[in-house]
């Protein structure tokens, strides 16, 4: 089990590890996209990283890695290392970003990070990152190859670990266009938010029923997070075919501002639990996203520090349903 906390955070996840009642809870991070200096140079990231790592052999980092930096116009970044030159999935295929790749690998091992859980270009199905895939799949495909080499070559890295991770659902176009093949993939992810756009769903009606809520909720799981087009089933069968294990690199109960998710759901979490403890689905790791972000709330733990309560659960059901079913038992 892994919890993401924001940033830098290994206090707020051993905070997160004691609310649950689990020791070595896994750490996720996400790189910043804005240039090729906090792709490749991120030691100012990586050292409180490796410390953390180091204290407990049996901890691991999950960081998530940009494959293009700067704005989605691929104008490229505004500041440092090639500022202003446009970016491009072709040019990454073609081998020009390599050295990037290389000195990020370099510096992970420096730091102690050399068996970390790498998400390269997370989330390419979807049109919010600027290595969106949609217009250039195989362009997308050979720049993951070209990294994963890349990374691999380093002496130290081997045993850094690739996770190819697209978004549940359809989105822009089947996500499976740009699998770059099983030698450059060690592990499949995917990510699970409880939201839907399905008729009859969310949001709820006004003054809807306790009865009527849970009607939506589990029409939801069934109808769209698990059996929807290129939902969980689906992922599932194609991480078992292409013999690969499964990962859920974020996951969590919602409330969006547009009304779409379903707020305290312990269904979803029972779901969650049911799925990703199932032998049968191969799950190696899962992480729970434990923040408020700005396209929706998740946050299940009590407070960044995870003592003060300064943070009052909004899924105080979820939260005690989460507890129950994944904490020490």
């Amino acid at each position: 089990m892994a919890a993401y906390r924001w940033g830098i955070s290994p206090d707020a996840n051993a905070a997160f590890s004691q609310w649950i009642g689990v020791d070595n809870v896994w750490a996720e991070d996400f790189e910043p996209s804005e240039t090729w200096d906090n792709i490749a140079y991120p030691g100012w990231q990586l050292f409180p990283w490796g410390k953390w790592v180091q204290a407990n052999p049996q901890r691991r980092l999950i960081l998530s890695v940009p494959m293009l930096p700067g704005p989605w116009n691929l104008s490229g970044p505004a500041k440092g290392l090639a500022a202003k030159e446009p970016v491009s999935l072709q040019a990454g295929a073609d081998g020009k970003y390599n050295g990037y790749y290389e000195t990020l690998a370099q510096k992970l091992v420096a730091h102690g990070l050399g068996n970390s859980i790498l998400r390269i270009g997370w989330e390419m199905n979807g049109g919010w990152y600027t290595w969106h895939g949609s217009d250039h799949p195989k362009a997308w495909a050979a720049y993951f190859v070209q990294i994963v080499k890349t990374m691999r070559a380093v002496e130290g890295a081997h045993d850094l670990k690739f996770v190819w991770n697209p978004a549940t659902d359809y989105l822009q176009f089947p996500a499976e266009a740009c699998y770059p093949g099983d030698e450059f993939v060690d592990i499949i992810g995917i990510d699970i938010y409880d939201q839907s756009w399905l008729k009859d769903s969310y949001p709820f009606p006004k003054d809807a029923s306790e009865d009527e809520k849970l009607r939506r909720q589990k029409k939801v799981w069934d109808q769209w997070i698990y059996n929807g087009n290129h939902g969980v089933k689906f992922w599932t069968d194609f991480a078992r075919k292409q013999n690969k294990p499964l990962a859920v690199c974020e996951w969590g109960v919602c409330d969006r501002k547009d009304g779409h998710g379903g707020l305290d759901n312990p269904y979803f979490i029972e779901q969650m639990h049911r799925f990703i403890t199932d032998p049968a689905n191969n799950v190696v790791f899962h992480c729970y996203f434990d923040v408020e972000a700005g396209d929706g709330k998740h946050q299940l733990s009590p407070g960044k520090d995870g003592k003060n309560g300064t943070h009052t659960t909004l899924f105080p059901k979820s939260a005690a349903k989460f507890q129950e079913l994944f904490g020490r038992q």
